[in-house]
Protein backbone atom coordinates (compact mmCIF):
# COMPACT_ATOMS: atom_id res chain seq x y z
CA UNK A 1 0.00 0.00 0.00
CA UNK A 2 1.29 3.48 -0.69
CA UNK A 3 0.19 6.67 0.41
CA UNK A 4 -1.28 8.66 -2.42
CA UNK A 5 -0.24 12.89 -3.40
CA UNK A 6 -1.90 15.33 -2.00
CA UNK A 7 -2.71 16.88 -5.38
CA UNK A 8 -4.48 14.17 -6.49
CA UNK A 9 -7.94 13.19 -6.03
CA UNK A 10 -9.22 9.70 -5.96
CA UNK A 11 -11.69 8.36 -7.48
CA UNK A 12 -13.41 6.73 -4.75
CA UNK A 13 -12.48 9.64 -1.90
CA UNK A 14 -13.90 9.30 1.98
CA UNK A 15 -11.29 10.82 4.03
CA UNK A 16 -11.72 9.91 7.92
CA UNK A 17 -10.06 11.25 11.04
CA UNK A 18 -9.13 8.39 13.37
CA UNK A 19 -10.39 9.80 16.37
CA UNK A 20 -12.26 8.39 19.81
CA UNK A 21 -15.28 9.14 17.71
CA UNK A 22 -15.77 6.39 15.21
CA UNK A 23 -13.13 3.69 16.98
CA UNK A 24 -14.51 0.23 17.38
CA UNK A 25 -17.89 1.19 15.81
CA UNK A 26 -19.39 -0.74 12.40
CA UNK A 27 -19.51 1.53 9.25
CA UNK A 28 -20.11 1.02 5.67
CA UNK A 29 -19.48 3.32 2.32
CA UNK A 30 -20.47 2.44 -0.71
CA UNK A 31 -19.28 4.01 -4.31
CA UNK A 32 -21.73 5.70 -6.29
CA UNK A 33 -22.36 5.50 -10.01
CA UNK A 34 -19.75 8.42 -11.04
CA UNK A 35 -17.12 6.37 -9.02
CA UNK A 36 -17.82 3.46 -10.18
CA UNK A 37 -17.27 4.54 -13.69
CA UNK A 38 -13.86 6.52 -12.71
CA UNK A 39 -12.76 3.67 -11.41
CA UNK A 40 -13.57 1.20 -13.79
CA UNK A 41 -11.56 3.52 -16.21
CA UNK A 42 -9.04 3.79 -13.75
CA UNK A 43 -8.59 0.19 -13.72
CA UNK A 44 -9.32 -0.33 -17.42
CA UNK A 45 -12.27 -2.71 -16.58
CA UNK A 46 -15.29 -2.91 -18.66
CA UNK A 47 -17.45 -2.30 -15.62
CA UNK A 48 -17.78 -2.02 -11.66
CA UNK A 49 -21.41 -2.68 -11.01
CA UNK A 50 -21.00 -2.21 -7.28
CA UNK A 51 -18.48 -1.77 -4.72
CA UNK A 52 -18.72 -1.43 -0.77
CA UNK A 53 -16.77 -1.78 2.06
CA UNK A 54 -17.42 -2.36 5.45
CA UNK A 55 -15.13 -1.87 8.26
CA UNK A 56 -14.45 -1.03 11.97
CA UNK A 57 -11.02 0.52 13.16
CA UNK A 58 -9.48 -0.49 16.63
CA UNK A 59 -6.99 0.26 18.90
CA UNK A 60 -3.89 -2.27 17.84
CA UNK A 61 -3.41 -3.53 21.39
CA UNK A 62 0.26 -4.63 20.51
CA UNK A 63 1.41 -1.44 19.26
CA UNK A 64 0.59 2.02 21.52
CA UNK A 65 -0.62 4.36 19.01
CA UNK A 66 -1.18 2.08 16.46
CA UNK A 67 -4.84 1.02 14.83
CA UNK A 68 -5.99 -1.71 13.01
CA UNK A 69 -8.57 -1.53 10.42
CA UNK A 70 -10.43 -4.64 10.11
CA UNK A 71 -12.44 -4.64 6.33
CA UNK A 72 -14.74 -6.25 3.96
CA UNK A 73 -14.83 -5.56 0.21
CA UNK A 74 -17.78 -6.13 -1.53
CA UNK A 75 -18.08 -5.68 -5.73
CA UNK A 76 -19.04 -6.86 -8.86
CA UNK A 77 -17.17 -5.99 -11.59
CA UNK A 78 -17.46 -7.06 -15.01
CA UNK A 79 -13.54 -7.14 -16.30
CA UNK A 80 -14.46 -7.47 -19.69
CA UNK A 81 -17.15 -8.19 -22.95
CA UNK A 82 -16.61 -10.13 -25.57
CA UNK A 83 -19.86 -9.87 -28.07
CA UNK A 84 -22.50 -11.26 -26.03
CA UNK A 85 -20.22 -12.98 -23.22
CA UNK A 86 -19.38 -11.08 -19.87
CA UNK A 87 -16.50 -11.89 -17.44
CA UNK A 88 -17.94 -11.29 -14.45
CA UNK A 89 -16.13 -11.19 -11.14
CA UNK A 90 -17.67 -11.23 -7.85
CA UNK A 91 -15.40 -10.17 -4.72
CA UNK A 92 -16.20 -10.76 -1.37
CA UNK A 93 -12.78 -10.19 0.83
CA UNK A 94 -11.13 -9.54 4.38
CA UNK A 95 -7.97 -7.55 4.78
CA UNK A 96 -6.39 -6.11 7.70
CA UNK A 97 -4.44 -2.76 7.52
CA UNK A 98 -2.47 -1.50 10.66
CA UNK A 99 -2.09 2.09 10.63
CA UNK A 100 1.41 3.52 12.76
CA UNK A 101 3.60 6.13 12.40
CA UNK A 102 6.88 5.58 10.22
CA UNK A 103 9.01 4.84 13.62
CA UNK A 104 6.75 2.95 15.03
CA UNK A 105 6.64 0.90 12.05
CA UNK A 106 10.41 0.58 12.22
CA UNK A 107 10.36 0.12 16.22
CA UNK A 108 7.85 -2.88 15.35
CA UNK A 109 9.03 -4.32 12.07
CA UNK A 110 9.18 -7.98 12.94
CA UNK A 111 5.57 -8.38 14.15
CA UNK A 112 4.14 -5.97 11.39
CA UNK A 113 5.65 -8.39 8.61
CA UNK A 114 2.01 -10.35 7.87
CA UNK A 115 0.50 -6.99 7.87
CA UNK A 116 -0.07 -4.39 5.31
CA UNK A 117 0.55 -0.96 7.05
CA UNK A 118 -0.19 2.42 5.89
CA UNK A 119 2.23 5.24 7.52
CA UNK A 120 -0.25 7.58 9.18
CA UNK A 121 0.01 11.56 8.25
CA UNK A 122 0.59 14.13 11.39
CA UNK A 123 -3.78 15.02 11.25
CA UNK A 124 -4.57 10.98 11.06
CA UNK A 125 -6.52 11.17 8.44
CA UNK A 126 -6.79 8.31 5.64
CA UNK A 127 -8.84 7.96 2.80
CA UNK A 128 -10.86 4.81 3.40
CA UNK A 129 -12.11 4.88 -0.03
CA UNK A 130 -8.66 4.87 -1.52
CA UNK A 131 -7.93 2.16 0.57
CA UNK A 132 -10.86 0.40 -0.79
CA UNK A 133 -9.58 0.99 -4.35
CA UNK A 134 -6.52 -0.41 -3.93
CA UNK A 135 -8.10 -3.66 -2.44
CA UNK A 136 -10.51 -3.86 -5.28
CA UNK A 137 -7.28 -3.27 -7.44
CA UNK A 138 -5.34 -6.32 -5.77
CA UNK A 139 -8.53 -8.55 -5.81
CA UNK A 140 -9.30 -8.01 -9.46
CA UNK A 141 -5.90 -8.85 -10.73
CA UNK A 142 -4.62 -11.37 -8.59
Amino acid sequence: MHNIQKNIKPEFSRPIKISSDILDKNFKIYANEQELNQLAKRFELHQIKNLSLQYIIMHKLDIIGAYILMAEINALVTKFVIKTSEENLKINEKFDVVFLTEKQAKENEKQLTEFDIEILSDDNIIDIGEIASQYLSLCVFM
